[in-house]
């Protein structure tokens, strides 16, 4: 190796190791007989005079100060759940009544229709209902009193999160209004024995 480079390196290797020393004390500099120089905090001879060096390069960040965990774990609020954890949460959602391909016979046309979960549903998410492909808001816990027409109908309800995200929808459910008709009701004349 040249004994150029290697003079170099000795010297960088002392200089940063005495780096510390200075801040701690005065730091000497010694030139051997080849003219190679050590930089040092120890006093190489009873009349060495230590060297001025210049001042160290301090820059300011505006960093934080450090916060401690235990006190931080009080502060944070919490996160909202994620979409996965919701529908993990929620997994069971889904039409109680009416059941697949009731019937319903003499309600005045009105049937209703009811959902649920094993988990309570907290107010800040949502239900959408689906009759008929139309939708409709629908209160979170419960269920709704329809007024429908006689024939087929189909109902599927969504769960939203606060932010009216999806999380899960429920199987459609299929059910049938019917009414007692009332011209089948009335009697029907008989003819009598002879002619009006």
């Amino acid at each position: 190796m040249n004994k150029g480079i290697f003079s170099t390196l000795i010297t960088l290797v002392f200089l940063l190791l005495t780096v510390p020393a200075y801040a701690e004390g005065e730091i000497y500099k010694v030139v051997d007989k080849d003219g190679n120089v050590t930089y040092t905090d120890q006093r190489p001879a009873a009349n060495a005079q230590p060297i001025d060096l210049p001042p160290l390069s301090v820059i300011e960040t505006d960093t934080p100060p450090p916060v401690d965990p235990e006190s931080a774990a009080g502060t944070e609020e919490p996160q909202p759940p994620t979409t996965r954890e919701l529908r993990n949460q929620f997994r069971d959602f889904r039409i109680t009544r009416p059941l697949q391909e009731e019937t319903f016979w003499g309600t005045a046309n009105t049937v209703v229709v009811t959902w649920e979960s094993s988990q309570p549903i907290p107010p800040q998410m949502s239900v959408l209902l689906y009759v008929d492909g139309k939708s409709q808001v629908a209160p979170v816990a419960g269920g709704v009193s329809l007024t429908l027409d006689r024939g087929e109908h189909q109902v599927y309800a969504e769960l939203r999160d606060e932010r009216n995200r999806r999380i899960l929808t429920t199987e459609t459910i299929t059910f049938y209004v019917k009414q007692a008709s009332v011209g089948n009701n009335r009697p029907v004349a008989t003819p009598h024995g002879g002619s009006p």
